[in-house]
């Protein structure tokens, strides 16, 4: 059951309440009590005035009986029995709070993906115009925990909407199209060739932290390249990210 501030603060109220009425109890006899050292002692006086030590506290509030059998000295330890009681009982609560408050494994991780951003060649490249970020798109959708937010709520498309909630976590990918060099199967040696390299930037505010992520491969694989880089993003999502960022 969730615990709120509202009923840590009762606990607190019956914690002084508590002390309050055992104190009052009234006692026979008559007592005398010296302040000593930042501390206090407290003596039963007879009808002669001859004293005998009942109990005695220090600085810190810790009790000592010297008189278990005293009025007083019964009523003291029972006043520091039930606030102990009460004072564990209240950081139990106290605990249960900074549980509710923390993110669980599988509470859901809301990421703006920003639109890619592909360099000339790669926007020639591009089949239909919005493939490459649909195909991204596709990809993340098939997690569990993450949950997209569309930036653009006019816009149709495979992002869901999740109504106000605000990202965890923003990524901004840029693919280009390089030529780099591989190796011919065919002839085993050195060769050039056109690769898709897909890159992005992971941040998130709290707490703020940045990661990089870099994929590259054959342009006519550009399908598994994607693939592949949209899982290393997932990765630094739910392994770096989600262990740090508090719950909504």
């Amino acid at each position: 059951m969730a615990v709120t501030t509202r009923h840590v603060l009762h606990m607190t109220s019956s914690v002084c309440l508590a002390v309050a009425v055992v104190m009052m109890v009234a006692c026979s006899g008559r007592y005398y009590t010296a302040n000593v050292n930042g501390g206090k002692k407290v003596y039963r006086v007879d009808e002669q005035g001859a004293k005998t030590l009942v109990y005695e506290t220090d600085q810190d509030g810790n009790i000592t009986i010297h008189d278990a059998d005293d009025p007083r000295a019964k009523q003291q330890a029972a006043a520091q029995e039930i606030a102990e009681q009460l004072s564990a009982k209240r950081a139990d609560q106290l605990e249960q709070l900074s549980l509710t408050l923390k993110r669980q494994p599988n509470d859901p991780i809301y990421v703006s993906l920003a639109q890619p951003v592909l360099d000339t060649q790669m926007e020639k490249a591009e089949r239909s115009k919005g493939a490459v970020a649909e195909q991204m798109r596709s990809a993340f959708e098939a997690d569990p925990i993450i949950k997209l937010i569309e930036e653009n709520r006019s816009r149709s498309g495979l992002l869901r909407s999740h109504g106000e909630a605000n990202a965890d976590v923003e990524v901004s990918p840029k693919v280009s199209l390089k030529e780099a060099y591989g190796i011919d199967r065919k002839t085993g040696k050195p060769s050039k060739m056109l690769a898709v390299v897909f890159e992005a930037t992971i941040t998130t505010q709290v707490p703020p932290a940045t990661y990089n992520v870099t994929e590259s491969g054959h342009v006519l694989k550009n399908l598994e390249v994607s693939k592949r880089f949209v899982k290393q993003v997932r990765q630094v999502i739910l392994e770096k990210i989600a262990p740090t960022i508090p719950a909504h």
